[in-house]
């Protein structure tokens, strides 16, 4: 990947989240949250006042990702709760015997956290996302405070850029934060963001999350997604972004599986 740095490494890495009280369970080297998605709400609502913390979305791409980016592991490792994201990652987890948390699909989580952020009338930051998109959720969530910094393509390979995004987000206090600029950008902005030890609330790296909730993009129907068939669905609709990433994926993470037997 390409390396996501702001101007300097903090070292607050190894400080223990606020919002990491949970039960897990391990998978491909990852520590699966294992509790419900009641208890992740209360979790989120507890600690979005308190130093900044992030949660990861893990799906068969990051899986992979994982297996050759330093930088994405240490994002994983400093996330408060990494959730199952994929009906496939569950079923693969099943298929070597693993106790499977219950998938919490980021879409679904965000959408979740916003019906909340509306009720409690909630500062939500997001750093992605085209300025339409954002016009569209302040229609549909009046009672929120958005705040939105869309950075420019390939502002990762830029440490200015970087800086950028991070002073918005620790400049803009927020309840929620959303990181919606792809893996593994979001998930290494978070880490950074959270070192530097300023910013509030709890982020949620969920790439296109707000791209479904404004419409822009539309989810699979929800046969699709109980049969663990919403990634065929994002693909027959995004073909050239994704049928590439999706055949590559299902080719490296047989070895991955393979190993996990051993």
């Amino acid at each position: 990947m390409q390396k996501l740095l702001g101007p300097k490494e903090p070292h607050a890495d190894e400080r223990p989240s606020s919002c990491n009280r949970q039960s897990t369970v391990r998978g491909f080297d990852i520590e699966f949250y294992d509790g419900s998605n009641a208890e992740l709400i209360a979790h989120i609502i507890e600690a979005s006042n308190r130093e900044f913390s992030y949660i990861v979305t893990p799906n068969v791409n990051h899986v992979v990702r994982l297996e050759d980016d330093p930088e994405l592991r240490r994002a994983y490792a400093n996330a408060s709760h990494r959730i199952c994201d994929s009906q496939v990652l569950k079923g693969l987890m099943t298929l070597l015997r693993i106790p499977v948390p219950d998938v919490i699909p980021g879409s679904d989580l965000t959408a979740e956290l916003m019906y909340v952020a509306e009720a409690k009338r909630w500062r939500v930051t997001v750093v992605g996302s085209d300025a339409s998109d954002i016009r569209t959720m302040r229609r549909l969530y009046p009672n929120v405070t958005f705040f939105h910094h869309n950075p420019p393509m390939g502002f990762d390979d830029n440490p200015q850029d970087v800086q950028t995004c991070m002073d918005f987000v620790i400049g803009h206090p927020a309840e929620l934060v959303v990181l919606a600029v792809g893996c593994p950008r979001q998930e290494v902005l978070g880490r950074l963001i959270r070192a530097d030890g300023r910013a509030r609330g709890v982020g949620l790296c969920v790439g296109a999350s707000i791209d479904f909730l404004s419409g822009k993009v539309k989810r699979a129907p929800r046969w699709m997604q109980r049969m663990s068939l919403e990634w065929l669905h994002r693909m027959c609709t995004e073909p050239r972004r994704l049928a590439k990433r999706y055949a590559k994926d299902a080719v490296r993470i047989m070895p991955i599986v393979y190993r996990q037997f051993r």
